[in-house]
């Protein structure tokens, strides 16, 4: 089974994910990745004709229109000769999620069909204190708790709204009464409930019927009841301006992608909308808001880890949408800590997220619970973003409320005997070590830091000097003269002689010149060592990576193939490429990430080494951003190389 979402519908204050039967699995409201109100919890679509079915058994096809966050999906039954087109959005404006729903009957005799909608809600991501009702003055179904309002109504074809043939309310019992035919015309009831209602449609021979059905978002009852009448008016014209929206939305890319394969241009288009799906209004850059994770790690993903949206704004700043991510900097300002670090990860809303990285070591002594290359790489972001953008004001602005707290920090973080920053969690949070990602990001946010100083007529010569002493003095260290090149990182002052991909990152933040023996034996054996031997390929984290492994032979299979580190390496031979041969095999990883994604073109983070389904979460907003960052620089090669 495979454990994500294949359709997500957002506009940056609601988002809506769908599943491979086209039903609805999470419904994110007022933010992107915080208070799931559905929780995962299968918003069921059943279908009486001859017989009843549910939608889960019929032939299903998730889409996506192209260059557009709107899906053009269908469902198919031989059996019952019937089939249905789900065109759905989410407005790009308006908090409301739609569905244009037409029922097509290939028989040459005339059929009564009717389908049935529950609406599976947990206001606020639990089910205690919910309430559903019937409102007369709208025929519309309204599920409510304290300041979250959910409204649901239908429309047939040249009707009006209300248009529903049965409704019911149900403190249990809704699917069974679903599969009966009969819904229970109950108008109200609290606790743990669910809402129910059908449209039953008269269709010709060999003709279709079509009907609209939608879910509207507010805080109170006026707003539901405002944002219903407008889509009761207009709600044609509600699919037509967000198609248009997205489509616009596409044409503000930064760059030619004419020069790409045509398949990679279309994932690269589809990532950029994906990418655009994550980002809330108030800056906040989701890792992924797929809620299966729920069932692995007990917790979601939709968290904001300042990592992730660092590499997230660089490259949708260089794609031409620094309007999208520039806010991500006002979100960094307001949740920093005063010493000047970030912690492990935060809410959509700017609250402290969850962790589990410990305040005191495995002696009880105090240390941070940090990662710091999540603080280092915002300062390199932020003057990435203002080169992409032209905005060197921004620079002044974040000076001293962002940029100096950040490098004061990083610089002061260090072990000045070793010439190397401080231990702290690595990026993949597992480890408590100088990881070698860690101190390349470091590295990249000093020299970020002088540079930003020199900008704004500051004196940012200690950033500049730390930065060298790295360079200079610590690189060393992480060499291992036994395998001739760089490993993971120091433990306890041993070197952990060991390849992960990360390691490329050496090379991308400039910390290794181009001819350094080590740094290339280390690409070879990422290349070599962290592939799966199956037929999927792709690159692994590391060799042993149990999360989320399908198998212990590590031998075979170092890990799942991970979209990420394999665009990783995609990059490597990119920025390496002396000539058009050299270019176009640098392709290849390309595509891999477009063949081991969903049918759809959502990226999950991993894929399964033996069947290439998606693992873990998908979508997973750093695997698009990365394809985007790749596509990129293929690119600009090429055209170097012209």
């Amino acid at each position: 089974m495979v454990m994500v979402r294949h359709l997500a519908l957002g506009n940056g204050s609601l988002l809506v994910n769908l599943d491979d039967s086209l039903r609805v699995r999470d419904f994110y409201y007022p933010y992107a990745g915080q208070e799931d109100h559905v929780l995962g919890e299968k918003s069921r679509i059943g279908i009486q004709a001859d017989g009843f079915s549910w939608i889960e058994d019929w032939e299903t096809e998730p889409r996506y229109k192209d260059q557009t966050i709107v899906t053009e999906s269908e469902a198919s039954n031989s059996t019952e000769d019937l089939e249905i087109l789900f065109n759905s959005c989410v407005d790009c404006d308006k908090n409301v999620f739609l569905r244009e729903i037409e029922v097509k009957n290939t028989r040459d005799a005339e059929r009564t069909v009717e389908i049935f909608f529950q609406q599976k809600f947990n206001v606020y991501g639990n089910s205690m204190e919910d309430t559903a009702l019937f409102r007369p003055e709208e025929n519309g179904i309204v599920h409510y708790e304290k300041n979250r309002y959910f409204m649901i109504d239908v429309k047939k074809e040249g009707g009006e709204c209300g248009d529903f043939d049965q409704y019911g309310i149900y403190s249990d019992g809704v699917k069974e009464a679903i599969e009966s035919g009969e819904l229970n015309s109950n108008p109200i009831a609290q606790g743990e409930v669910d809402s129910a209602l059908s449209v039953k449609l008269q269709i010709p021979a060999e003709g279709s019927r079509k009907f609209y059905y939608w879910i509207n978002t507010g805080r109170n009852f006026d707003e539901v009841r405002e944002l219903n009448r407008e889509v009761d008016k207009r709600v044609q014209d509600f699919f037509e301006q967000t198609e248009m929206c997205w489509r616009g939305y596409i044409e503000e890319l930064d760059f030619d992608a004419g020069g790409l394969d045509k398949h990679i241009e279309e994932q690269l288009k589809r990532s950029i909308l994906v990418v655009r799906s994550q980002i809330n209004h108030n800056g906040a850059i989701t890792a992924a808001n797929d809620s299966t994770n729920l069932d692995y790690n007990r917790d979601k993903y939709g968290y904001v880890w300042p990592r992730d949206g660092a590499l997230v704004a660089e490259t949708m700043a260089q794609a031409g949408f620094d309007g999208l991510v520039e806010p991500f900097f006002d979100f960094l300002e307001a949740v920093i800590e005063e010493e000047g670090y970030f912690l492990h990860k935060y809410n959509p809303d700017k609250s402290l997220g969850s962790s589990w990285h410990p305040w005191v070591d495995e002696n009880g002594d105090p240390r941070l619970p940090i990662q710091e290359d999540e603080t280092a790489l915002v300062i390199w972001s932020l003057k990435k973003f203002a080169e992409y953008s032209d905005n060197q004001q921004i620079l002044e602005e974040k000076w001293s409320s962002l940029v100096k707290p950040a490098a004061d920090f990083i610089h002061d973080y260090f072990d000045q005997e070793l010439g190397l920053p401080k231990p702290s969690h690595d990026l993949w949070e597992e480890k408590h070590y100088i990881s070698s990602f860690t101190v390349a990001s470091v590295y990249a946010g000093l020299e970020a830091a002088a540079d930003i100083a020199d900008q704004v007529d500051e004196n940012g010569e200690k950033y500049r000097t730390r930065a060298e002493t790295i360079k200079h003095e610590g690189l060393e260290k992480l060499r291992s003269e036994k395998s001739m090149r760089y490993g993971r990182g120091l433990e306890d002052g041993e070197l952990i002689d060991e390849v992960s991909a990360p390691l490329i990152f050496l090379e991308k933040f400039g910390l290794v010149e181009e001819d350094d023996q080590y740094f290339e034996n280390t690409v070879n054996a990422i290349e070599h060592d962290l592939s799966p031997d199956t037929e999927i390929g792709g690159i692994a984290r590391y060799k042993g990576d149990r999360y989320h492994s399908v198998t212990s032979d590590f031998e075979k299979v170092p890990g799942n193939p991970w979209v990420i580190c394999t665009l990783w390496l995609a990059q490597h031979r990119i920025m390496n490429a002396e000539s058009f041969e050299e270019l176009e095999s640098a392709k290849e990883h390309m595509h891999w990430a477009h063949d081991n994604a969903l049918e759809t073109g959502i990226l999950p983070e991993q894929v399964d080494p033996f069947t290439g389904e998606g693992k873990s979460v998908a979508p997973l907003t750093w695997s698009h951003s990365t394809f985007i960052e790749t596509a990129m620089s293929y690119l600009e090669k090429k055209k170097e190389l012209g």
